[in-house]
């Protein structure tokens, strides 16, 4: 029998997990998250106005010791995620009186026909480090928006481009819109989000940062198609760069140390390697978003 978790991540796209990491867990997770953010360039911050920042956490070890945490991997149990890897990591972080992020999904495989069915090929992990509310720019979502057709679709996202850098902030990716939900937390709950669904933060009215930590799973890694584990491969080895995260040229976390690697290497994405990488493709075809299939 599925969990009430997995049932509400299946229909509405994202579940919750409360309580699932300590005080103390979260301290560290921040005095991490400080580390890394002290590396942001100010170009970073202007050009990406509207995420904050987005840093790749690939060049800090210590990060293992949350990527490998029970509490995950009893989270991931009680979701029925067999068999899943981890794909990549990032901080992210909304300075004081930061505008609100887009609306956005961050599933790249549109390609394949598995992305339109039922099958869950990627969820993002997000780590709160502090209380949040609309007030402190939180998470919003379009529930069910991960498999239907919504208005917000229509609009094509660069996330490189003015949209960034917020030169319209009237524009209605940045707008409230009808069946949007507000996702408040407290430090040591989990969201977990299906990655193709719709998504957006409120403005940071708060006069403190709003900073995460951001992890992307695999379930079920070796059922997917080749070229999509091809593509995860790529992502996770830092073959592959996006224009719009701050990543410096660094350490592949096949490389940490052996004393914090060894904690998270059953998750390393492993497959062959003669495969050609599937292509990014953010962009689901809205003719087939609503015809869900059972894999």
């Amino acid at each position: 029998m599925k969990s009430a978790s997995r049932e509400q991540l299946e229909q509405q796209g994202y579940c919750i997990a409360r309580n699932l990491l300590d005080q103390s867990m979260i301290e560290k997770i921040s005095q991490w998250c400080d580390k890394v953010l002290e590396k942001v360039s100010e170009y970073n911050r202007t050009e990406f106005k509207a995420q904050g920042c987005l840093v790749d956490i690939a060049d800090y070890p210590d990060f293992a010791e949350v990527i490998g945490h029970e509490a995950l991997a009893a989270l991931f149990n009680e979701l029925d995620f067999g068999g899943y890897v981890l794909g990549s990591g990032s901080v992210v972080s909304k300075p004081p009186n930061g505008p609100a992020l887009f609306w956005h999904q961050d599933w790249w495989g549109w390609d394949d026909l598995l992305s339109y069915s039922d099958r869950i090929p990627q969820v993002n992990v997000m780590i709160y480090l502090s209380p949040t509310s609309p007030g402190n720019g939180c998470l919003r979502v379009i529930p069910g928006s991960h498999h239907q057709k919504h208005p917000l679709h229509q609009f094509p996202v660069d996330y490189s481009s003015s949209i960034s850098r917020v030169e319209n902030p009237d524009h209605p990716l940045y707008q409230s819109w009808e069946g949007e939900c507000a996702i408040t937390v407290q430090p040591g709950d989990i969201v977990v989000k299906d990655t193709r669904l719709l998504h957006s933060t409120y403005a940071n009215a708060s006069n403190v940062d709003r900073t995460m930590l951001s992890l992307n799973f695999n379930p079920d890694f070796s059922a997917l198609p080749a070229s999509m584990q091809a593509r995860i491969k790529r992502i996770f080895m830092r073959e592959i760069e996006f224009d719009w995260i701050d990543v410096p040229k660094g350490l592949q976390m096949s490389q940490w140390p052996d004393s914090q690697r060894k904690k998270i290497e059953h998750l390393f994405p492993v497959c062959a390697d003669d495969v050609p990488p599937q292509n990014f493709n953010f962009s689901p075809n809205l003719d087939l978003l609503n015809g869900v299939e059972h894999y």
